[in-house]
């Protein structure tokens, strides 16, 4: 590889990084001023299936994943480290929440698609991969949280 084209690769990196980064940021600022409507039920990539079972994600050790990864929610919305509050009100604000924190991870992988656009295949299919290898624990922990909750919430 000419030291041209490794500079001209390691451009192409940086500026999907920085795609990436501008994308994600963009995302998670406007977040926390999205109205709670759009948040009321689940749609799209929220919507649940037979396999979100409690005990589905326990074998998979997201009870885990949820103490020790870090937990970003705070800095532009509200943390969900912690319930806010045990009463029925408290709680479907908190689904709220954690259901706009999974839009959030599904929608920073909407940076993928101008990457996609502006460079080789494999450079994608990299970002891709690292993309869904970063957001994937964030979104299991948020549904198991949101599965838990919408069962708190259906016995009161």
């Amino acid at each position: 590889m000419t030291r041209r084209t490794l500079g001209r690769l390691a451009a192409l990196v940086l500026a999907d990084l920085g795609i990436v980064a501008a994308w994600t940021l963009a995302v998670g600022a406007s977040a926390p001023r999205w109205p709670a409507g759009w948040l009321a039920r689940d749609r799209g990539p929220l919507r649940l299936t037979r396999l979100d079972a409690p005990r589905h994600y326990r074998r998979l050790g997201v009870d885990r994943w949820a103490r020790t990864l870090p937990e970003w929610g705070g800095v532009f919305g509200l943390s969900k480290r912690r319930l806010p509050g045990r009463t029925p009100e408290a709680l479907a604000g908190y689904l709220v929440e954690v259901r706009r924190a999974e839009w959030v991870h599904w929608l920073s992988l909407a940076s993928l698609v101008p990457i996609a656009r502006l460079g080789p295949r494999w450079l994608a299919a990299l970002f891709a991969t690292v993309a869904c290898a970063v957001n994937a624990p964030f979104v299991a922990i948020l549904r198991f949280n949101r599965v838990r909750l919408l069962r708190v919430l259906a016995r009161r």
